[in-house]
């Protein structure tokens, strides 16, 4: 009966992580393809837990909007969805005298389908269907999103720009500074794609990469799409205007909100229990008992509803002269915001271990690393005891090292004939027998010994993460499974149609990843013919992967066999939105204590590559006392970033792992401004 029991909890446990994988590796469906930044360190934080993962969030935004202000309304949705963000609407909905309505622009869901306007087949058939007349209620516009403070107050309260047959049309009125790629391309102009002598300029690098964004071809060819409350022009009739009515115009400030499905109810528990002392509005809205679907949804009370204009002078702001006052009770309340989510961000990194009575406390078979040191029972293996931690690459259990009891290779058989009797799914142990050297930083040939399983020479096999694979050779290449949360925190990161820039690229799964998940290109530079050879054949397996919901994943990734420097070299200038440097490690130049110049070549060569505003991924090695601050780190780039003349803002310091004691990986995310001249 008991070992019944732990059976059933067993599964439990697999049944949540396969969900949470599943619910992980779906494409963001929101306009801007991406997290909200000032979500993305709780996101990362939550989904980092083994008991919890994310379905919901947005950071909090303000925007103007027409109408009745009812989310079920919106313009857009003609009765046959949400927005791209239908959970974190679904709840401001439901809450509307807290926070009022959420809206799609740049928030993020990670599991129900959705409808946008950056959208290649909500465009066809929105273009295509004739326009309704909104009458009385059931109407609600919504237009100016921004997920940042109001930095230019004169021109965001500015409605006379809002017409889109003004030449200084302005539909985002100076919102976010980071807008994603297309989403303000209203006018058939911006939505046009690349000509072809355009084009040609980087076939070179990518010959399937067709535009300089995710456009469609219905979008380039129709006419207006109007996001602001004038009009909508119909398809080859330009002529023909559809008013909508002219309604008051309200500004509206609606706060953090995030949904996290938990696998037990003591994790929910203690989720709320974190997110207390920042958000007051924390509940449990939805559970079924033994199945491990716990949702946990949390929100600020930050909101705010104000109108703007009158029904009889729609045009005529009622706050004249005092635009300044209107921008700071939206920044206010943006950095209130925040603050709750910081301070719930480490109390989510503080969290215990959390004790859960539904769930199998020792049953952690089913994941990658191991966290605490097994006694396995005599009567089944004898008194085997199985190192703390070890990871698990495809069919591959990998062992850093042994316990202090191992004595003979009869003990070593033992031990990896216990992993694989405990994990079906698990067919070669094998263990390092040197450290990772050379630029490749790879065992080699005789770096990788098999203690248990099948004698692989060379040691390969194919490793799924989040529902993509690749192919890893042991001996050869680096892959870390431990990198999956990291890869996961970048993709979030992603706007719809960037140009990204991956460089060590190793086996390929950071630039599969995604493109798998978002609409960008990208392109991958590796040094390593081994780890490039892995690489070419995960795009092949990625070609034929049906679960890839992204349009034509695989031909908006290239890789290119080559020095990074050389590479980059050749590279058109403020040709990338976004760049990955996840250098490797070299020794003992390295770290608080290294010889060397921190990278400072590979920053040289790739700053002059980033467009403006674009975002850098910079990986370093630092000590843990200099963590989270990095100042050493953050004074190398601005270092080359001065000698370029630009500007640079670091955005996060993200812990990456730990790579000896008291050493630790780190990646500092950071935007840069370019100067126009350069």
């Amino acid at each position: 009966m008991q070992r019944e029991r732990k059976s059933q909890q067993a599964g439990s446990i697999d049944a949540f992580q396969s969900r949470k994988e599943l619910c992980l590796s779906k494409r963001d469906r929101s306009s801007a393809g991406r997290i909200d930044p000032k979500a993305v360190d709780i996101c990362a934080a939550i989904n980092a837990r083994e008991e919890y993962y994310t379905t919901s969030s947005c950071a909090g935004r303000c925007f103007l909007y027409s109408g009745d202000g009812i989310k079920a309304h919106h313009h857009f949705a003609r009765g046959e969805g949400g927005g791209g963000d239908d959970d974190a609407d679904d709840a401001h909905d439901s809450n509307r005298s807290r926070s009022g309505t959420a809206t799609s622009t740049n928030c993020s869901t990670s599991r129900l389908p959705n409808v946008n306007i950056d959208n290649q087949e909500y465009q066809e058939e929105e273009i295509q269907r004739p326009v309704e007349e909104p009458k009385g209620l059931g109407f609600f516009h919504r237009f100016r999103v921004n997920h940042d403070i109001i930095r230019d107050e004169m021109r965001y309260f500015d409605f006379n720009t809002l017409d889109p047959d003004r030449d200084d049309f302005d539909p985002s009125g100076g919102g976010d500074p980071v807008r994603a790629v297309a989403q303000y391309d209203y006018k058939q102009q911006s939505l046009s794609l690349r000509n072809d002598d355009d084009n040609d300029d980087h076939d070179d690098w990518n010959e399937n990469d067709k535009t300089s964004s995710i456009t469609t071809a219905a979008a380039a060819t129709a006419t207006t799409i109007s996001h602001g409350p004038f009009e909508i022009i119909q398809q080859n009739n330009p002529e023909k205007f559809r008013s909508i009515p002219q309604q008051p115009i309200w500004l509206r400030f609606e706060p953090f909100i995030l949904h996290v499905m938990c696998r037990s109810l003591s994790a929910a528990q203690a989720l709320m229990n974190a997110a207390r002392p920042a958000f007051k509005n924390v509940g449990l809205t939805s559970w079924k008992h033994g199945y491990g679907r716990y949702i946990v949804a949390i929100w600020g009370d930050e909101g705010l509803d104000l109108p703007l204009t009158t029904p009889h002078q729609t045009m005529t702001c009622l706050f004249q002269g005092q635009e300044a006052w209107l921008k700071e009770l939206v920044n206010q309340r943006h950095y209130r915001n925040w603050k709750k989510i910081e301070r719930f961000v480490q109390a989510v990194k503080a969290m215990p271990q959390i004790v859960e009575d539904e769930i199998m406390e020792e049953n952690d078979a089913w994941s990658n690393i191991r966290d605490d040191q097994i006694s396995l029972s005599k009567e089944e293996y004898n008194d085997v005891h199985v190192p703390k931690r070890f990871d698990v690459v495809g069919d591959v259990a990998l062992l850093h090292s042994i316990p202090d009891d191992t004595k003979s290779e009869d003990d070593l058989l033992d031990i990896g004939n216990a992993i694989m009797k405990r994990n079906k799914h698990i067919k070669v142990v094998a263990m390092r027998s040197s450290n990772l050297t050379g630029t490749e930083r790879s065992p080699g040939e005789q770096g990788m010994k098999i203690i248990a399983g099948a004698q692989r020479s060379p040691l390969i096999t194919s490793h799924m993460e989040y529902g993509i694979k690749c192919v890893v050779d042991l001996n050869h290449t680096f892959f870390s499974p431990r990198m999956g949360p990291e890869r996961l925190r970048i993709c979030q990161q992603v706007a719809r149609g960037e140009r990204i820039l991956v460089l060590f690229c190793g086996v390929g799964m950071d630039a599969m990843q995604i493109v798998s998940r978002t609409e960008a290109t990208v392109l991958a530079v590796e040094l390593n013919p081994i780890a490039h050879e892995c690489a070419l054949r995960g795009l092949r397996m990625l070609a034929q992967n049906k679960a890839v919901k992204c349009p034509n994943a695989a031909e908006r990734l290239s890789f290119i066999h080559g020095d990074a420097l050389e590479v980059m070299s050749r590279l058109e200038p403020k040709s990338f939105d976004r760049i990955l440097a996840p250098r490797p490690k070299e020794g003992d130049m390295d770290g608080d204590l290294g010889k060397g110049d921190a990278g400072v070549r590979f920053l040289r060569a790739l700053l002059p590559l980033m467009k403006d505003q674009g975002e850098c991924h910079w990986y370093d090695f630092t000590a843990d006392w200099e963590y989270p601050n990095c100042n050493r780190t953050r004074g190398t780039i601005e270092g080359v970033c001065n000698e370029f003349g630009m500007q640079m803002e670091v955005i996060r310091v993200a812990k990456v792992g730990s790579v000896a004691k008291r050493q630790l990986r780190v990646c500092m995310d950071f935007r840069v401004r370019v100067p126009e001249k350069q």
